[in-house]
């Protein structure tokens, strides 16, 4: 068994609905097909399966932390209670990551994970599984640790608006979350006085996950909350977000203030990406066409087209080439070196 780390804004409720909801911890079960609205409440946990017999959401085992609500928790801050603040489940989460990162030997890094659309909790978990494989299994890998952010996408392909809806809600509850690392980091290092964790975070977003992304910077610049660089490498894969969305006055312009180097990687035959230009944006996709004018963007962002590789393995992905992060060898060993700090090979 392998566990991994969870953060979500699904519902979770004591209600229980064996069709719709499964069971996370002792009163508490997440609703599964995400046909509810996002909401900005979030929730942590940790994530445990056999990556050899995961098949099915019934293998993977969720436990989500029993949680404050948001008003409980304003409370504490404003009562100073930092023991009670310790116990949420947001800071259990933030210190086994970081006890793991200082007790580890050489590089232990930890990948952040933002899915796309067409993703209810299933697809998620074997999405995770397959992160698992292709980026922790390899000896060479420095990634150790997942952090998979999992939000209110359905399985339903005709339901890309509600999705596109459900991305800007969670991107602004992904904000929250940024705020509070921040917090933690501020207790942990500052007040606290311990000793810093060298292992990197690294963020690694796919499709609509991209506008998630972008809607968290319009939050944190809505709630005044200061960027810094708390990622190593950012990559942004398959983006369904507008091809000019990195040039200013985009809030997708601050990126490259959130980390070491960003890298785009982008497909021109990307099917998907090619009908959500013709029937529901007005733009060109930047995962499919690369960036408008890449005269106008910030140092430190590069671009990497992957339209020629030839090891999209299956008849699905051969056609459609969405999915190349996790199905494509080339691409997935591009990206491991990338976040070894070396150049990517597809960069223009």
């Amino acid at each position: 068994m392998v566990s991994h780390f969870i953060i979500t804004n699904r519902e979770v409720s004591t209600f229980h609905d064996r069709k719709n909801f499964i069971k996370v911890n002792d009163k508490e079960f997440i609703r599964k097909d995400g046909d509810e609205e996002a909401k900005h409440n979030l929730r942590y946990g940790m994530v445990s399966f056999d990556p050899k017999k995961a098949k099915k959401l019934e293998d993977y085992n969720i436990q989500i932390i029993e949680d404050l609500s948001d008003k409980a928790l304003e409370k504490l801050k404003s009562e100073g209670k930092d023991d009670e603040i310790k116990k949420l489940g947001s800071t259990q989460v933030f210190e086994s990551l970081y006890k793991e990162g200082r007790k580890a030997k050489g590089r232990q890094d930890i990948l952040f994970f933002i899915h796309g659309f067409n993703s209810d909790l299933e697809t998620a978990m074997e999405t995770l599984r397959e992160l698992h494989e292709k980026y922790i299994e390899p000896d060479h890998s420095p990634i150790k640790h997942i952090v998979i952010f999992t939000w209110p996408s359905k399985k339903k392909i005709l339901r890309y608006r509600n999705d596109a809806q459900d991305a800007l809600q969670s991107g602004y509850a992904l904000a929250r979350s940024y705020a509070g690392l921040k917090e933690f980091f501020v207790r942990k290092f500052v007040k606290d006085k311990q000793p810093m964790c060298q292992q990197k975070i690294h963020l690694l977003c796919h499709s609509m996950g991209n506008r998630v992304l972008e809607a968290m910077l319009t939050g944190l610049l809505d709630i005044r909350v200061e960027i810094n660089s708390l990622f190593g490498e950012i990559i942004l894969v398959g983006a369904d977000i507008d091809y000019n969305a990195l040039e200013q006055p985009k809030p997708l312009y601050r990126l490259i203030d959130f980390g070491e180097r960003v890298h785009v990687y982008y497909h021109n035959n990307d099917q998907a990406l090619g009908i959500s230009e013709l029937t529901k944006n007005a733009f060109n996709r930047l995962g499919r066409w690369g960036a408008k004018n890449s005269l106008h963007l910030p140092d430190d962002i590069y671009q990497s087209d992957v339209s020629d590789i030839q090891d999209d393995e299956g008849l699905l992905h051969d056609r459609v080439h969405h999915w190349y992060y996790y199905n494509s060898p080339s691409v997935v060993r591009d990206i491991t070196e990338v976040i070894q700090g070396q150049d990517s090979v597809f960069t223009l």
